[in-house]
């Protein structure tokens, strides 16, 4: 199959034919550098920082630098208060919960809590409870915690410290062809051992309010 190229200097060439000489040049010169500019006129693939200025921002969805902006504010709010240091077994053991994508804007949702985690875990205040539950996130370590059950005899229980909720929600609006969505990222923290079970310890909120036409690079 001709290519783009090929088939613009096709026409350009049968319409030349047809001309008197002297418009003839005009007319491949003319015609020569608009085929060439509508080959060339793509934006070639490169590789940009996840979440940095040059990323795509978008006015109803929720972008890499919004999930990246919310973990930052909620971890660095929750690590400051120093709450996960008043627990009695170092590193506070943290149960994962649900957190719910109230929003239109169709992303994974573990983006966001892998964010967390690796901040949470990292900053070693936190270890993260893998084998809780019917559907442990690792069945392997699962599987090995309860054969030591089977071979000790004894009942092999990881005592959790906290559980961390969370919600993301939107609201919409719009005025003439302008449109704005705020977004808003919400974690809690409830304690699940010691004189404070059940109750909640810590809470934090972000948000980002975006407004546009239409989509853009960059911030």
């Amino acid at each position: 199959m001709p290519s783009t190229m090929q088939t613009a200097l096709s026409h350009i060439s049968l319409a030349s034919s047809r001309l008197a000489p002297s418009r003839t040049l005009t007319l491949v010169v003319v015609c020569g550098a608009a085929a060439l500019a509508s080959v060339g006129c793509g934006s070639p693939a490169k590789r940009i920082e996840t979440g940095g200025p040059e990323s795509i921002t978008t006015v109803t969805q929720v972008d890499d630098q919004d999930i990246m902006g919310a973990t930052n504010q909620m971890l660095s709010s929750l690590l400051e208060l120093g709450v996960l240091k008043q627990t009695e077994q170092k590193p506070a053991v943290l149960l994962i919960d649900r957190i719910t994508n109230d929003t239109t804007s169709d992303f994974p949702i573990d983006n966001l809590v892998y964010a967390m985690r690796e901040q949470l875990v990292n900053s070693g205040q936190a270890a993260v409870n893998t084998t809780y539950g019917a559907n442990p996130e690792s069945k392997l370590a699962q599987d090995e915690a309860k054969l030591d059950q089977f071979e000790t005899g004894e009942r092999v229980r990881i005592k959790n410290d906290f559980a961390l909720t969370g919600r993301i929600t939107e609201v919409r609006r719009a005025a003439g062809n302008v449109r704005q969505a705020t977004f808003t990222f919400r974690l809690t923290l409830t304690a699940t051992s010691g004189p404070r079970k059940g109750l909640e310890v810590w809470t934090k909120q972000a948000q980002f309010t975006k407004q546009g036409t239409k989509a853009s690079v960059g911030f």
